[in-house]
């Protein structure tokens, strides 16, 4: 049972990794467009809305963290409220 357990951890392992690569590859090309741009409001919302539930990588949290700091200063409230729940979560 312990051997079996075992087995099954690292199945999960290899698939949430698997998960992180093909989150990242498919985001990096997308934030990086955003962010040689201007974008609309609503469209950096709802970037910020599903990246915050996939941060789960350092080299995710540094996409979300360009996006945040490209556009903090031109839609505050919306960066803000996705940092804090980032932050909560």
């Amino acid at each position: 049972m312990v051997q079996s357990m075992k087995y099954n951890i690292g199945e999960i392992v290899c698939v949430i990794e698997r998960l992180d690569e093909l989150a990242y590859n498919t985001y990096k090309p997308i934030v990086e467009n955003i962010c040689i741009r201007k974008a609309s409001e609503l469209e950096v919302e709802h970037l910020l809305d599903y990246m915050v539930g996939i941060c789960n990588s350092d080299r995710m949290v540094e996409l979300f963290k360009r996006v945040c700091r490209k556009y903090i200063y031109l839609y505050p409230e919306i960066i803000t409220s996705a940092i804090y729940t980032y932050k909560e979560m």
